[in-house]
Protein backbone atom coordinates (compact mmCIF):
# COMPACT_ATOMS: atom_id res chain seq x y z
CA UNK A 1 0.00 0.00 0.00
CA UNK A 2 2.93 2.06 0.45
CA UNK A 3 4.35 1.63 -2.85
CA UNK A 4 0.64 2.76 -4.42
CA UNK A 5 0.78 6.22 -2.35
CA UNK A 6 4.23 6.76 -3.53
CA UNK A 7 3.50 6.31 -7.05
CA UNK A 8 0.46 8.50 -6.92
CA UNK A 9 2.39 11.47 -5.39
CA UNK A 10 5.15 11.11 -8.12
CA UNK A 11 2.06 11.22 -10.90
CA UNK A 12 0.19 14.10 -9.21
CA UNK A 13 3.35 16.44 -8.69
CA UNK A 14 4.27 15.35 -12.70
CA UNK A 15 0.83 16.23 -13.40
CA UNK A 16 0.85 19.21 -11.66
CA UNK A 17 4.51 20.57 -13.17
CA UNK A 18 2.90 19.65 -16.94
CA UNK A 19 -0.11 22.09 -15.76
CA UNK A 20 2.59 24.77 -15.15
CA UNK A 21 4.88 24.58 -18.15
CA UNK A 22 3.01 22.64 -20.68
CA UNK A 23 -0.54 22.31 -20.33
CA UNK A 24 -1.03 22.08 -24.44
CA UNK A 25 1.29 18.70 -23.94
CA UNK A 26 -2.07 18.12 -21.03
CA UNK A 27 -4.74 19.00 -24.21
CA UNK A 28 -2.85 16.47 -26.14
CA UNK A 29 -3.02 13.30 -23.71
CA UNK A 30 -6.83 14.40 -22.91
CA UNK A 31 -7.86 14.17 -26.39
CA UNK A 32 -6.36 10.78 -26.72
CA UNK A 33 -7.39 9.56 -23.81
CA UNK A 34 -11.43 8.48 -23.56
CA UNK A 35 -13.00 10.17 -20.55
CA UNK A 36 -16.35 10.16 -19.19
CA UNK A 37 -16.35 13.50 -17.59
CA UNK A 38 -15.11 16.85 -19.31
CA UNK A 39 -13.22 19.08 -16.80
CA UNK A 40 -10.70 20.01 -18.98
CA UNK A 41 -12.49 23.91 -19.41
CA UNK A 42 -12.33 24.05 -16.05
CA UNK A 43 -9.30 22.88 -15.14
CA UNK A 44 -6.87 24.45 -17.87
CA UNK A 45 -8.91 28.09 -16.76
CA UNK A 46 -7.66 27.60 -13.78
CA UNK A 47 -4.26 25.16 -14.31
CA UNK A 48 -1.94 27.73 -12.20
CA UNK A 49 -4.62 27.00 -8.72
CA UNK A 50 -4.90 23.33 -9.86
CA UNK A 51 -1.19 22.83 -10.51
CA UNK A 52 0.24 23.77 -7.76
CA UNK A 53 -2.46 21.96 -5.46
CA UNK A 54 -1.08 19.05 -7.04
CA UNK A 55 1.85 19.66 -6.41
CA UNK A 56 1.53 20.26 -2.96
CA UNK A 57 -0.63 16.93 -2.94
CA UNK A 58 1.53 15.14 -4.27
CA UNK A 59 4.79 16.23 -1.94
CA UNK A 60 2.65 15.92 1.70
CA UNK A 61 1.59 12.24 0.29
CA UNK A 62 5.30 11.76 -0.28
CA UNK A 63 6.32 12.86 2.91
CA UNK A 64 3.79 11.32 5.09
CA UNK A 65 4.18 7.88 3.01
CA UNK A 66 8.11 7.70 3.42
Amino acid sequence: MREFGIILSIISILIGILLLLAPKLLVKLGEQSNRLYNIDGLIYRNRYVFGLFLMAAGAFMVYTTL
